[in-house]
């Protein structure tokens, strides 16, 4: 019997799935099937896995600290590996951020900066943006709407969460266009915060908007966001969950810009594909959390804390390559696509690029069709990658940050050949 057909027995039909690929190891960038076919990985994981599969380096440093402790929990006693991920992270973050409460998502790593926020402010509303995606928890997902189907069915959610547009350049909510954008969303911004009243305790945004189509933020907007939460002594929150760990050819996106937040969210690339993540902040305000007024059983688990470490120490050698494949691949796309028909938008920041496909580049009408026709046709082929987006119609590209030069050109050739050899002009 198939894994397929066992897991239809046996697992929640909730969970959606992007391929029906069954794999039975990993290694470096690619997946292989029981009969030793193997699949380049541009999907990693859903950005997870920035080391590759099964590096040796993590696999060592599991092994190793499975044989000494696999459990102590922090709520009883102290260890060595959480304790030393949490000071290497300060080192890397820098800015004070050395403050570290670790959980096991995404989702909790949102949930704590959310409660960490609201508790130090005595403040109750939060400011998040169209288009983010920020966790399935019932918290996390009060500040989703990358897609509706999301939120149906658990209202009511958390209250006092206001929206605001993403500055998603390609489609501007605003009807500007980029060529010629006088940044009118930097004015929007500030008319709303003016509209604000003194009860809102943070601003939650990512930096590139993952689930809700790779696109970079705005570096105008960002600034001028940094300066209106300091002047209305707001805190802003970074969703690095997706971004972090090298993703964008720095170790986190806001050092790209910088513009330093006062609590960070990570989590996916943090351990190579334990559950592991972590909500940052500086002493001074993580101090202002009282002692038992958060919590968790499996915070700072040994064997993910020691996944971490082994994490970091590959990525300190291998991300700094991110920026030169990052314009390779940049640099193939737009060279192979640009003028495709069907690709209204290619964009992205270091090794997290994604390709928006369009019925009508004039129109703009989104193609999901055509996209998933795509991302079937790289999976015959040998290449996963995944989808995202708001109307469903983008493909991301997120290879390992441990991939070769030749994997990488083998994987981008699979991808704009599929395109291109599905056009009929």
């Amino acid at each position: 019997m198939t894994f397929l057909m066992r897991a239809h027995n046996v697992l929640s039909p909730v969970s959606s799935h992007f391929t029906q690929l069954e794999v039975v190891r990993g290694e470096g960038c690619y997946l292989y099937d029981a009969e030793g076919r193997a699949y380049l990985d541009f999907s990693s994981g859903i950005g997870v896995s920035s080391t590759g599969h099964c590096h040796p380096k993590v696999v060592k440093a599991i092994q190793d600290q499975a044989a000494t402790l696999i459990h102590g929990c922090l709520g009883v006693v102290y260890y060595e590996t959480p304790i030393a991920l949490a000071e290497k992270l300060g080192q890397i973050l820098g800015h004070g951020l050395e403050s570290v409460f670790f959980v096991q998502s995404g989702s909790e790593a949102i949930e704590s900066a959310i409660k960490l926020a609201k508790y130090v402010t005595k403040k109750h509303k939060i400011v998040a943006f169209r288009g983010g995606f920020h966790g399935r928890t019932l918290g996390a997902l009060s500040l989703t709407t990358s897609k509706e189907k999301y939120r149906d069915g658990y209202a009511p959610l958390l209250e006092g969460v206001d929206f605001f547009p993403y500055p998603y350049c390609y489609r501007c909510p605003w009807g500007k266009n980029r060529e010629t954008c006088d940044t009118s969303c930097k004015e929007e911004l500030a008319s709303f915060f003016e509209q604000l009243d003194d009860q809102v305790a943070a601003v939650v945004v990512e930096l590139v908007l993952g689930e809700g189509g790779y696109t970079p933020i705005p570096e105008p907007f960002l600034i001028q966001l940094d300066r209106l939460c300091r002047d209305r002594g707001i805190l802003l929150i970074f969703d690095e969950i997706q971004t972090g760990f090298g993703k964008t050819g720095e170790w986190f996106a806001f050092q790209k810009y910088g513009v330093v937040p006062d609590i960070i969210a990570l989590a996916k690339g943090i351990a190579s594909g334990l559950p592991l993540g972590a909500c940052v902040s500086t002493k001074t305000l993580m101090s202002k959390w009282t002692t038992g007024a958060h919590g968790g059983t499996y915070g700072g688990n040994p064997v993910t804390c020691a996944a971490g470490l082994a994490t970091l120490e590959v990525l300190e050698s291998e991300f700094k390559q991110t920026a030169s494949l990052a314009k390779e691949a940049m640099d193939h796309l737009n060279g192979t696509l640009k003028n495709h028909p069907y690709i209204g938008d290619i964009r992205g920041v270091g090794m997290m690029i994604g390709v928006e496909f369009v019925q009508d580049t004039h129109t703009k009408i989104p193609a999901p069709a055509f996209m998933k026709h795509v991302m079937m046709e790289c999976l015959k082929r040998g290449l996963i990658v995944i989808s995202c987006g708001l109307h469903d119609n983008v493909i991301r590209l997120i290879p390992p940050l441990t991939i070769d030069e030749e994997s990488l050109k083998k994987g981008l050739n699979i991808f704009t050949e599929v395109i291109c050899g599905h056009y009929q002009g």
